[in-house]
Parts: C-alpha cells; structure tokens; sequence
C-alpha cells in the first residue's frame, strides 16, 4: 500500500485532502524531526539528561507516557507542546481499569478482572466512559490497553487479573467496551500485548517469553480475539517481546530455533501475520523496550533499529534517549533503516495523530457522585463466590465469634481493614504473623482440641498482585514451618480470599470456602467484607476457571 491507500483505509479513514497534507508534512520534514516522531518516551520531571521540557525540545518525540502524577503535571505539558512542538505526542498511561493510572488523586475500578466478572456489558461500558473523561480532562488521547490477552495459564505471572478472563468471547465483549469508550473521548486505545501473553508461566519482562499455542489454536483463539477488532476499527497495536513459534515454524519450515524471535523483532509476526493476514492497517507499538524480552537478542544499539525494520512504528521507552535516539538515527541517514520504511512509519504516526484532531468535542467529564457509584457496582457485583462446599451464608456473631485470621500477601496487607469491619461487628479476631514459630509448633504440633476450642473459624486473606518482574505468584504459607497451612480444613470452617491471584485454589485445594475479589483496592474490600457479613450477596461470575483445571480443588 502506498501512503494515500493506508492513510484512506481503516482504522484512519481520512479524506484525501487531509491524507495529501500529512504527505506533504513528512517531504517537508528533517530527518531529525522523523526519527523524533518514532520515540516514545516515559515522562519523568527530571532526569540525569535535564529537564523532561528540554528533552522534548531536543528529540521531538511522538509520544510520551505517564505514570502516576498530578493532573497539573499532565496539562503542563500538554500546554508546553502546544506551544514549543509542531506535532502534538501522543500523551498516554496504562489505564486498564481506571484513571488511577495516570492521576494519582483518582479511585479505580479494582482490575479488568474484576470488571469482568460483573458479565456486564453496560456497567462495564459506563465505567470505561468514566476512565476515559477523567483522563480526557487531563490531556491524554492514547491510552494503552484493553489488555487482549486470554489467561490461560494459572501459572502465569503477570497477565492475571490484568486479563479479561479465558474464555474468547468474553475477552472480546469486554475488549469492545474499552475500544468505543475511548474512542469517544478523542483517546486512542492500544490492544495488547500481540501475539498474545497468558500462555507461558514466565514473565517477559524479564526474558523472551513464549505463546506456545499451535497455529490453528492460535487462530481459533487469540487470533480470533484480533481480528474481530481489528475488523471494528481497533487503531494501534502494541507488540510484546513474544514468540508465537508455531505460526514461524508453519511459514518457513527451515526456520532455525534461535531465528525464532518475538513480536517485536518479528518481521514475520508483524508484516506477515499481522498485517498481511489479519489486516491490520493501525498504528504498531512497541512494549516497553526496556524489558528483558526486548533486550535478549541483539545489542541495545542494533535492537532499537531492528525492532523499526520488523515494522513497529513506534518504540516504547529508552534506556538512555540520547544513545537510542542516536542509534536509530544513523541506521535512517545511511539506510540501513530505509527511507520507504521511516515514512511509512511517519505516515501511520501521522495518521493516527489525524485521527484525534478530526474527532467531535469530548463529552463531559463523569461526577464524582456517579462515578462512586459506578465503582459502587462494579465491585458489589464482580466479586464472585468461587467454592463453596460447608453452605455459607454469612459470619455470625454467634457461631463465629472467636476468628483466627491469616493474612498473607507479596507487598500490601489488607488486614487492618478487615480487622476493622469484623470488630465493629463484635467478633473477636486473633491475627498471627506469618513468622511466628510460636504459632506455628501450636498449630502444627499442638492439641488439636486446644486449637477447636480457641477459634470459631479460620479466615485468610491473600494479596498477592500482579507484579512485572517476576516469577512466580503463588501463596507462600509462612516460614519457617509454613505455619499458616490450612491444617484444620475438617475441624473449623475455613474461608480464604483473594484480593489478588485468582487461582489459590491450586495452593489450597480443600479449602471449603474460596472467593475471589480480584483487587486490594480500598473499596473492593469493604464491598467483601460487606458480603462476608450477609450485606450483600455474592454475585460475580468467574471469567477464569479459577478451579485451574484440576480434580482436587473441587473436592473437599
């Protein structure tokens, strides 16, 4: 395609007079000005390097993402572009389940999970819109998700309650909620991470990881997930530092193993199979390519050259701006990088940067008083009661009085509030550290009669959250003697809940009562203890099997 074909075919649409201007724009610009559009950089208010203004004066990037700020700190730089940049970056931040993301001060709505598991398309809906006017007010017009990804392995570290769920059909449901949503706020959502994470149980923020699907699974799967977005206008993809090993191995049967690379360094995976056979037309983003995924098969300098020549348009993050930019920019001068490559390149930066600018006027922001309202439901009615074999109902005063409460988590507690809410209810709670060796011989060693008469029930609360880098995610029951093992399955009733991993079933196959909150958000746990004490019912459905395909987490 040339680029009046790919400027007036989907997702940009554009007519042929504002086609024929962006043309026009690229033969006009420097080299320097080109190679700037490809970056895509962290915003940061200072740096080793200067000042984030002065470096966007330097390089000129595309794009710039945020992290967690300050809306002044956003619509300061917005305003700065306006006045010192002649093309507009992209302003963006990882907002998946809430502008809590991208503004500080602001409450989400627990995870993409957790919106799920209402199986409601409208709720859904109407929470996006109001993700989306927050960060419309603050100045952003791309944001990077939905996250696509179909979490089919229990084991996997990072995708989670980051995902939608397993099955195909609801991924897509939910999916096509983010795109209209934010595509009516003049913001550009980026569906990731392509080919597709959730199969391998390693993390490819720290290696290479692996979508090990054959190519027809792929298809019926992920695949399927794509296409039908794409199909409805889906405008950017981002690439991930995934291998998709059977689709290369189908299409160049003498393709060696180390010759297998990742979506981000795949011509193969890029102008192949998705460009060429899944018809994507958009805008292609890097993940971050400061990952060790991205960084595993070339040196730094080489890397940031070739993943452009694979056919990403744009490159998330630098390790050092001035090296990368520099890199990039030679390989450009002498074409190694060609000239066809670099303005096609431009002409779908340029393109999706169009798309915004030809858009109606944003809609209104959401009140606060909605907006609580909406997380209200979100929460009351994703948080799902997963196994429940001893006919709960609800913690009684009466039956439940004395609780032992084992709380365990990778990073942050929920215990105090829980604690809280149970006190204020009358019930007597007994919170043990995971390190106490003095508990642990009492629970291990001691009477078991002791112990029966002591507790009334045995609640854990698990908080273990997706976390990039990582390696694994699973529930670890105390040192030295893992004391907080569920021992007394059959002699007190035991509750565990997650308020992170949605898979702790396969840790405790025969506890009982198993619920999964999907979110440690402050809200999301006054709305489970309001369902542990009969406030509320339980009405979430699962979009994982939260069972992880096994026999024994349905016994007990």
């Amino acid at each position: 395609m040339n680029s009046l074909d790919i400027l007036q075919t989907a997702p940009f649409n554009l007519s042929t007079k504002s086609a024929q201007e962006i043309i026009h724009q690229i033969a006009n610009m420097s080299l320097a000005d080109k190679v700037g559009q490809l970056f895509f950089l962290l915003h940061f208010d200072k740096t080793a390097h200067g000042d984030m203004f002065d470096i966007c004066k330097k390089y000129k990037p595309g794009g710039l993402m945020f992290r967690p700020t300050n809306e002044d700190v956003t619509k300061s730089l917005v305003k700065f572009a306006d006045k010192e940049m002649a093309i507009r970056p992209f302003f963006s931040a990882n907002v998946e389940s809430g502008a809590n993301a991208l503004i500080a001060q602001e409450t989400g709505y627990g995870s993409p999970m957790l919106l799920s598991a209402t199986n409601d398309d409208q709720l859904v809906a109407q929470a996006v819109c109001d993700m989306a006017s927050v960060s419309a007010s603050a100045g952003v017009n791309m944001t990077f998700s939905p996250v696509v990804d179909l979490q089919l392995n229990p084991d996997n570290p990072i995708t989670q309650t980051r995902s939608f769920g397993d099955q195909v059909d609801q991924v897509i449901r939910m999916s096509e909620q983010f795109v209209k949503g934010f595509l009516q706020y003049q913001i550009l959502p980026v569906i990731k991470h392509f080919p597709g994470d959730g199969v391998d149980n390693r993390d490819h923020h720290l290696l290479p990881s692996v979508n090990s699907l054959s190519f027809p699974e792929w298809l019926a799967t992920y695949g399927k997930v794509y296409k039908t977005l794409i199909d409805q206008g889906a405008p950017c993809i981002m690439a991930g530092h995934i291998l998709l090993p059977d689709y290369e191995r189908t299409q160049f049967p003498d393709i060696a193993d180390h010759e297998i690379k990742p979506a981000t360094l795949s011509s193969h995976l890029l102008k192949g199979l998705l460009r060429r056979q899944l018809g994507f037309n958009g805008l292609i983003i890097t993940d971050a390519s400061t990952m060790g995924g991205f960084n595993s098969f070339y040196p730094r300098k080489q890397a940031v050259v070739e993943t452009i020549k694979a056919g990403c348009d744009m490159l998330l993050f630098t390790t050092d701006v001035a090296e990368d930019y520099q890199s990039v920019y030679q390989a450009a001068e002498i074409g190694e990088i060609s000239a066809a490559r670099l303005n096609e390149a431009l002409v779908r930066i340029l393109g999706a940067k169009a798309m915004l600018t030809d858009k109606e006027k944003v809609a209104l922001k959401t009140s606060k008083q909605d907006a609580n309202a909406l997380r209200a439901a979100v929460f009351d009615k994703g948080i799902t009661l997963v196994k429940n074999e001893i006919a709960f109902k609800k913690l009684e005063v009466e039956k439940h009085k004395k609780i032992l409460l084992l709380d365990l988590h990778n990073g942050h507690s929920v215990s105090q509030q829980v604690i809280k809410r149970l006190s204020e209810a009358g019930f007597q709670v007994t919170k043990p550290e995971s390190d106490d060796v003095a508990f642990g011989f009492e629970a291990m060693m001691g009477s078991r009669q002791a112990i029966m008469k002591k507790y009334d029930l045995i609640l854990y609360t698990l908080n273990y959250q997706v976390k990039s880098n990582q390696t694994t995610n699973r529930v670890s029951f105390g040192q030295p003697m893992g004391q907080f093992l569920p021992l007394f399955l059959k002699e007190i009733p035991t509750i565990m809940v997650s308020f992170g991993n949605p898979y702790h079933l396969e840790d405790a196959p025969r506890v009982p009562v198993y619920i999964n909150a999907y979110s440690d958000q402050e809200g999301v746990v006054s709305a489970t203890m309001d369902k542990l004490l009969g406030k509320s019912e339980f009405k979430g459905v699962s979009p994982v099997d939260a069972f992880c395909g096994r026999f024994d987490t349905r016994c007990y």
